[in-house]
């Protein structure tokens, strides 16, 4: 039941956003009283680090494969960051307008993406500004998609924009990474 509480949040947050996300709304949609909602979780914050834990997990479990050469990770590691954007652009613009602090997945996403920006770059570039530039590029590109409705967004578009987002963000990283 508890995942079957996440997943429907997941979605409610996705479709209507986060800000419309309510214990009440939840249960309603569950068809359960929405004192049950409180059996697994204590409030909205209690769900909402749940769905970051779960969404996030589910990301570093698909993205973190070890691959021999450190700047192919990072490429890997940012598409699928951009993807996770897109996939749940409700819950991650929650995300970016709040302190990730309180949310260790997010905190992990975040060492992870330094350890491996300190692998690539350049000495003599700043590394966390660096990592601030692409991660601010991502969300942005992101967010453009992301709020285009779905039944709008053919398949060919999105693979034309996942293209044209792939050959940016090869060129940012090129101005950044080791030769």
């Amino acid at each position: 039941m508890k995942q079957k509480i996440i997943q429907t949040a997941l979605k409610i947050c996705e479709k209507d956003g986060y800000e419309s996300l309510s214990m009440r709304k939840l249960a309603t949609k569950l068809e359960l009283d929405p004192m049950a909602i409180y059996h697994y979780f204590d409030n909205k914050e209690e769900l909402t680090k749940a769905m970051v834990r779960q969404v996030f997990d589910r990301f570093e479990q698909k993205t973190l494969i070890k691959f021999k050469n450190p700047k192919l990770a990072l490429k890997k590691y940012l598409l699928g960051y951009w993807s996770l954007f897109i996939e749940y652009p409700g819950l991650s613009l929650y995300l970016i307008k709040n302190s990730y602090d309180g949310f260790p997945s997010v905190v992990s996403l975040n060492q992870n993406l330094q350890d491996l920006f300190n692998a690539v770059c350049s000495s003599h570039h700043n590394t966390e500004k660096v990592l601030h530039i692409m991660i601010d590029f991502i969300h942005g590109n992101a967010l453009a998609v992301s709020i285009i409705p779905k039944g709008k967004l053919k398949n060919s578009k999105f693979r034309q924009n996942q293209k044209e987002f792939e050959s940016s963000l090869i060129y940012l990283l090129d101005q950044f990474i080791k030769p």
